[in-house]
């Protein structure tokens, strides 16, 4: 029996080659009956690029950036053929942030805007895949316009930094000469818009360390910012899917460089050529940390569970912690948490747990097709 192994990462705890692996140690040593394959997915969240390198048989590029708040911090990016593969996360990400010290009016994609320059104008890449879950920053992306040569004036023509506290006083943007053959492809799991209830400061404003001052200031800033790019774009972003996802970092890519947001499961399935292991495949098994009603928002084990609806395979999934909501999407759910079980504990001990509840699963699928 053929069972494709296809988890997303459990944040937190496990990332979704971890995942896998213990999946399939289930299912290998309950039968050797089964013949697995794995093929981890994700959906511009956490472990994305890796999720890409792999796939892409891409080189990992090291090199030093400068940080949410500043300080010099390690980095990388990854190069396969002309295509770079970059984590917002690796260089402005909330992860290079103590939570105390989260301050979203100060954090800037400054490092974020360094890995594209190096990849595009030092390596020679004219495809950037930009995967940007996980940041710290709702500066519109104006800390990476400003590393990529652009220039922030406030009314009397003073040079600012890019950063949330900024977004209010930029009132003209002089642009560098930019490459015509470059394509951005930011790859997101949100279709939050830039401004409104649902946007980049009210939603995502207080993950990352915003008071409610703050949001209203950061509300402020995005608009002002969105309208000096329509001013001088011709283009109101401020509405597309997506535009609200990492502080906004996508409207000024989609005004200057044509970016396109994909969304995150979906792109990455394709480049992966997930349905060719689908169609392979008798049984699949996906998961991730929390299935609940946003997995329906097409994350990574909805998209899973899609394709397999597609050619008829039945689809279960392993979780952290499961919601009512996501069990429709699968022919069945095993969550961690389970009778007294803590989420800390099953967090701290995914592993483990993981194998034991696929292993039961293994034995389920063995008994139902006996």
């Amino acid at each position: 029996m053929k069972i494709l192994i296809a988890p997303n990462s459990m944040k937190g705890s496990l990332n979704a080659f971890d995942f896998a692996d213990s999946i399939e140690k289930a299912f290998q040593e309950c039968s050797p009956s089964f013949d697995v394959r794995k093929a981890p997915v994700a959906d511009g969240g956490d472990f994305t690029g890796e999720v890409l390198r792999r796939n892409l048989e891409a080189t990992e590029i090291n090199i030093d950036v400068t940080g949410p708040l500043g300080k010099k911090i390690k980095s990388r990016y990854c190069i396969s053929g002309e295509i770079a593969i970059i984590e917002m996360a690796d260089a402005s990400g909330m992860k290079m942030v103590e939570n105390s010290e989260l301050n979203p009016m100060k954090a800037s994609t400054y490092g974020t805007g360094e890995l594209i320059a190096d990849a595009v104008f030092n390596k020679g890449c004219t495809k950037v895949f930009l995967a940007i879950g996980g940041s710290a920053t709702v500066d519109g992306g104006t800390g990476m316009m400003e590393a990529l040569g652009f220039k922030l004036l406030d009314a009397n023509e003073n040079v600012l930094a890019g950063n949330g506290k900024n977004l209010q006083a930029i009132q003209k943007i002089i642009t560098p000469e930019i490459p015509e053959n470059i394509s951005v492809k930011i790859i997101c799991d949100v279709d939050n818009p830039l401004l409104g209830e649902k946007g980049a400061a009210n939603v995502f404003g207080p993950q990352k360390g915003a008071s409610e001052k703050m949001v209203q200031q950061l509300e402020k800033g995005l608009k002002n910012w969105s309208e000096v790019i329509q001013k001088q774009a011709g283009i109101n972003y401020s509405n597309v899917e997506g535009a609200g996802a990492a502080g906004g970092i996508a409207v000024p890519l989609m005004a200057f460089f044509n970016a396109e947001i994909v969304p995150g499961a979906d792109f990455i399935l394709s480049q992966i050529n997930f349905e060719e292991d689908v169609k392979w495949a008798d049984i699949v098994v996906t998961g991730e940390g929390k299935l609940d009603s946003q997995t329906l928002n097409n994350k990574a084990p909805f998209a899973v569970a899609k394709m397999s609806r597609k050619y008829n395979k039945p689809v279960f999934a392993v979780a952290g912690k499961t919601e009512h909501q996501a069990s429709k999407a699968f022919d069945g759910i095993f969550s961690l948490v389970n009778g007294p079980t803590t989420l800390e504990f099953a967090m701290k001990n995914a592993s483990e747990l993981v194998y034991n509840f696929s292993y039961e699963l293994a034995k389920l699928i063995q008994k139902l097709r006996s």
